[in-house]
């Protein structure tokens, strides 16, 4: 074999056992063609409603909720859309964007907007996340993501994965 065609095999090899640990996403559902236009009509009245459940970090959960939200609001430029994790200072209780981290297998969209979240499953080698953004107690779209699992929500590799996820849920593009 030559050492260019060596060389090639070695860096695909090298590609495919890195994406193992991510960070990766992928949009797995939406229920409208234009999920950015429908945010577009809604977020202009005020923040968002942003909940994050699991902790796996050990950090008081408010510190979590708001690097989520740290995270998210980062990754968008509008001046109108901005993200809060508390409820009184949302726009609407009926819009919200929904966060599990390390969520038991059996992940549904629909019950997790009508409140029943799935336990914790923090036993795996990556952290999984899942993220829903939820209209009326329906969900609008959803997003599936992972990450080695990091040490804390100050983590580059987490914060971006949060990032990326927000992206996609948002503009319902994957």
């Amino acid at each position: 074999m030559s050492k260019g065609r060596l060389f090639g095999l070695a860096a695909a090899l090298a590609a495919l056992f890195g994406c193992d640990e991510g960070p990766s996403s992928n949009l797995t559902f939406t229920s409208t063609p234009d999920v950015w236009s429908f945010v577009t009509g809604i977020a202009p009245a005020g923040p968002l409603l942003v909940k994050v459940h699991g902790n796996p970090f050990g950090e008081p959960g408010d510190m979590l909720s708001r690097e989520v939200v740290r995270a998210i609001a980062g990754t968008f430029t509008e001046p109108w859309l901005t993200f809060t994790d508390r409820d009184e200072d949302a726009a609407s209780k009926d819009a919200r964007l929904i966060w599990l981290i390390d969520p038991q297998a059996g992940f549904n969209a629909d019950l997790v907007c009508a409140g029943e979240l799935p336990a914790p499953d923090a036993g795996r080698r990556v952290m999984e996340l899942r993220a829903v953004f939820c209209h009326r107690g329906r969900p609008l779209s959803a997003v599936h993501g992972w990450v080695r699992r990091p040490d804390s929500a100050a983590d580059p590799r987490w914060r971006n994965l949060v990032s990326q996820m927000a992206r996609q849920l948002l503009s319902g593009r994957g």
